[in-house]
C-alpha cells in the first residue's frame, strides 16, 4: 500500500496495491463459498437434482437439496466460533490456506456424488470450510489490514455473493448442459481453491505491516519512515484481554449480534419466499417472470454492497445500521400490499431488497471493528460473526410461523419482521459509542513488545 499518505484516507478506490490484492482474494473467497450455499444451489438445484436421481435410480428433488442448507449452515455456525478462535490464535493467513485446501477437497468430492447422501457429505465438508473463508477469514484480513475503512472495503469484498449469481450460476448451466458436466464444473472450481490456496500462502500476510505497508492505507502523521519493527506481525504479541465466558457477558456482543442479526434475519426469509409471493399478486402466469426479475436484480446488489459499505464509511457504521433497519421497514410494508400495485412494483421492490440485502455482510462485522478496535476484533468476532449467524438462520422460519398464526397471510409474516426491525433499530442506537479497546495503546504496546524482541 502508498506509505506517502499521511492524511485522513476516505478514497472509495485508494487501497494500494497489496490492498487491492488482498480485496480480489477475498471476493473470490466469497464466491467459492456462496457457489455451493443459497444463491448457488437456487441457480443449479434442478439439474443436479434430476442427475443424481437418474445416478441413485432413488427419486431426488431440488428442495431436498435446498432444506439441508438449514441444519448444515446452523452446524456451520457452532463450527464458526472454533474458525474465529483457530483465526485469532494461529494467524487468518495459515486459516486461510488449511481451508481453501479443505474446501477443494470437498468441491472435488462434491463432482463425484451419485446420490443424495453423498450429496449431504460433500456439501457439509464444502460448506463448513466455506464459511470459514467467508466470514473467519474475510473479517480477519479486512479487520487487520483496514480498521477504520472496513466499511467501504466490504462493500467491495462482498460483492463476491450477487457475482455467484452473475456469473457461477451461468457457467454451471452452461457445464451441465454439455459434455463438461457437473463433475467438470466441481474440477474448475476445485482447482481455483487449490490456486487460492497458493496464492493466499504465498503472497498474503497477516498484517499490513509485514508487508512494509500501513493500516488503511493511512501513515501515521507521527512515524517519519518504515522501520524493521513495522514489517514485524506485531499481532503475535497481542493478547485478548477478553475470554469467550466475558464476551458472552459483553453488553456489546449481544447489543450487535440482536441489532444486526435481525436484518439479516430478514433478508434470509424475505428472499427465500420473494418468487412465493411475487406469483401469490396474481400477476404473473408462471415461475419465469419472477426468477427473471430476481435474476436482473442481482447488479443492483453489487451496487447495493459498495453502496452501503460507502455510507458506513461516510456517516459511521451505527447510523448506517439504524438506516438499513429503517429500509427494511419500508420494503416490508410494500411487499404486504404488493397485491394491490401494478406488476412493475414487483421489479421495483425486488430491486430495493437486493441493493439492501448487499449490506449485511458488511455492516454487521464492520460494527464489531468500531466497537472493539482492530486488534480485539478477531477476538470479538469469535462470537459475534456466530451468535449472528444463528438468529439469521431463524429468518426461514419467521415468516412461515408467521403466516400459520395468521391464516396464511404474508401480512403475518411480514409483520414479524416490521416489529423485529423496529426493535433491532433501536438495539442499535443504544450501543455506546465509546470504544471497548484502545489501539493506539494497544499498538504502542505491541511495538515496544516487537522492539525487545529484536534486541
Amino acid at each position: 500500500m502508498r506509505k506517502e499518505n499521511t492524511k485522513t484516507n476516505t478514497n472509495a478506490v485508494s487501497f494500494g496495491a497489496w490492498g487491492w490484492v488482498l480485496i480480489l482474494i477475498c471476493i473470490l473467497y466469497q464466491m467459492m463459498y456462496s457457489a455451493f450455499a443459497v444463491d448457488g444451489i437456487n441457480g443449479y438445484g434442478l439439474g443436479l437434482a434430476e442427475m443424481l436421481s437418474q445416478l441413485s435410480g432413488s427419486e431426488v428433488t431440488s428442495d431436498m437439496l435446498t432444506a439441508v442448507l438449514t441444519p448444515i449452515g446452523i452446524i456451520c455456525c457452532l463450527l464458526g466460533v472454533l474458525f474465529t478462535t483457530l483465526v485469532y490464535q494461529k494467524g487468518t493467513k495459515l486459516v486461510a490456506t488449511i481451508a481453501c485446501i479443505g474446501m477443494a477437497a470437498g468441491v472435488a468430492f462434491m463432482g463425484n456424488i451419485t446420490n443424495f447422501t453423498m450429496y449431504v457429505a460433500g456439501l457439509f465438508v464444502t460448506q463448513a470450510f466455506g464459511t470459514c473463508l467467508a466470514f473467519a477469514v474475510h473479517h480477519g484480513f479486512v479487520g487487520a489490514w483496514f480498521p477504520t475503512r472496513k466499511g467501504v472495503v466490504m462493500g467491495w469484498t462482498t460483492m463476491g455473493l450477487p457475482l455467484t449469481s452473475m456469473i457461477l450460476v451461468p457457467f454451471v448451466t452452461w457445464c451441465m448442459g454439455g459434455s463438461f458436466g457437473w463433475k467438470g464444473f466441481c474440477y474448475v472450481l476445485a482447482g481455483i481453491l487449490v490456486l487460492l490456496a497458493v496464492i493466499t500462502f504465498t503472497l498474503l500476510t497477516n498484517t499490513p505491516e509485514e508487508k512494509g505497508c500501513y493500516p488503511d492505507n493511512m501513515k501515521p502523521e507521527s512515524q517519519t519512515e518504515n522501520t524493521d519493527q513495522e514489517k514485524t506481525d506485531i499481532l503475535r504479541y497481542f493478547k485478548s484481554q477478553y475470554t469467550l465466558q466475558s464476551l458472552l457477558k459483553n453488553k456489546s456482543v449481544w447489543m450487535i449480534c440482536i441489532g444486526f442479526g435481525i436484518p439479516w434475519a430478514t433478508t434470509a426469509g424475505v428472499m427465500s419466499q420473494l418468487i412465493a409471493r411475487m406469483m401469490s399478486t396474481g400477476h404473473f402466469a408462471n415461475v419465469g417472470g419472477p426468477v427473471a426479475i430476481l435474476a436482473g436484480a442481482t447488479i443492483v446488489g453489487l451496487m447495493g454492497s459498495f453502496c452501503w459499505g460507502w455510507l458506513d464509511t461516510r456517516i459511521g457504521t451505527k447510523k448506517a445500521g439504524v438506516l438499513y433497519n429503517i429500509a427494511y421497514i419500508i420494503i416490508l410494508v410494500v411487499l404486504i400490499f404488493l397485491h394491490r400495485l401494478p406488476a412493475a412494483a414487483c421489479t421495483v421492490v425486488t430491486c430495493c431488497l437486493c441493493f439492501t440485502a448487499g449490506g449485511i455482510p458488511n455492516l454487521m462485522p464492520s460494527m464489531v471493528i468500531s466497537k472493539f478496535g482492530r486488534y480485539e476484533f478477531l477476538s470479538a468476532n469469535r462470537v459475534c460473526t456466530p451468535l449472528a449467524t444463528i438468529i439469521q438462520s431463524m429468518g426461514f422460519a419467521v415468516l412461515a410461523v408467521g403466516k400459520m398464526l395468521t391464516g396464511g397471510s404474508w401480512a403475518g409474516g411480514y409483520g414479524v419482521f416490521i416489529v423485529a426491525c423496529a426493535i433491532g433499530a433501536l438495539v442499535i442506537m443504544k450501543i455506546d459509542d465509546k470504544k471497548e479497546s484502545d489501539d493506539q495503546e494497544i499498538e504502542k504496546r505491541l511495538i515496544a513488545l516487537a522492539k525487545a524482541d529484536h534486541k
